[in-house]
């Protein structure tokens, strides 16, 4: 579903109030400042992909701020990952701070407050990606934020480059289609995370991420193996159950709530795209013996069955 709004026919006294619905509708609840309220203007494109909201904002100079009493009633978390394209972009929460270049992009969470702003005309991407998509690919996507990472090459070049490609073709594309491009954006993300090289080279990504990334392999290998435990995890990447429990405890996963979690987003991907192969077959190739509990487990994390998402799709 594609969206716009501008406020280029509107007189200058109601520009502010319409930007405000705007911005509220497309993203959540803010505080909106104006620098220079008589001569606001701006302008928001909305695309809706699968589970991922993608805009294209511009606007005069103007500052977003994200209270706590804003959040308290948030449904689902997630992050953003914000480009902007002409001018650079203020960004402080959880006492830290990041002024982002338009060659790059950072990442924000939007169930924390925030402050958001930049100077003179500017124009920005935003890409609104659930906490849940995130984690299920990247092990705690949380210590990614606060950089500015680079778009102009390497992986955040291919990943900026298929985002804008994937804007001009998702009004040609069908819902099975958008879901596979939705997971290859976020694939692409990751990957542009992963390999930026204060992330390899920081004391965080020694040892400790070394297994991490041995866990992660070994659990993604196994994850459709019933019997995958703990146990079977810390025996198969040499280290005993207990530090592994203790490598998850920054997170606010357990090791068991994690693969769950991947289970569950496995057999959501493919009840979306596999329409021939059955329900059961789908619970019993990600780990569910039983059938009746993976549908209870289901609707219990997404708040509705499989056949009500397979019936949607």
């Amino acid at each position: 579903m594609y969206t716009s709004y501008s406020t280029h026919l509107l007189p200058p006294q109601d520009r502010q109030d319409y930007w405000k619905e705007v911005v509220e509708q497309t993203y959540f609840p803010l505080e909106i400042r104006f620098a220079n309220p008589s001569q606001f203007h701006g302008s928001l494109s909305q695309l809706k992909l699968d589970k991922l909201g993608l805009s294209y904002l511009a606007s005069s100079s103007i500052c977003f701020e994200r209270e706590q009493q804003q959040i308290c009633n948030e449904l689902e978390p997630c992050f953003l990952i914000t480009l902007p394209l002409n001018k650079s972009v203020h960004f402080s929460q959880a006492n830290h701070s990041v002024c982002c270049q338009p060659e790059g992009f950072i990442l924000e969470r939007s169930d924390l407050p925030y402050r958001f702003s930049y100077d003179g005309d500017n124009a920005l991407w935003v890409l609104r990606v659930p906490v849940c998509e995130l984690k299920s690919k990247i092990r705690d996507p949380e210590r990614y934020l606060y950089m500015q990472f680079d778009r102009r090459q390497g992986v955040g070049a291919m990943f900026f480059d298929y985002l804008q490609s994937v804007v001009k073709q998702a009004l040609y594309t069908d819902p099975v289609t958008s879901a596979v491009l939705s997971n290859q954006l976020i694939d692409l993300l990751v990957l542009s995370l992963k390999n930026d090289d204060r992330v390899l080279m920081s004391h965080e990504e020694g040892i400790r991420r070394a297994h991490l990334v041995n866990i992660e392999a070994f659990v993604r290998d196994n994850l459709g193996r019933a019997e995958l435990s703990p146990d079977m995890i810390a025996a198969a990447c040499n280290i005993s159950t207990r530090y592994l429990h203790k490598l998850f405890k920054e997170s606010d996963q357990t090791v068991s709530q994690w693969i769950k979690e991947l289970r569950l987003q496995a057999a959501l991907s493919d009840i979306k795209t596999h329409r021939s192969t059955t329900l059961a077959e789908i619970a019993y190739r990600w780990g569910f013996n039983d059938q009746a509990h993976f549908c209870r487990l289901f609707k219990a994390r997404f708040n509705c069955t499989p056949k009500e998402v397979r019936h949607s799709h």
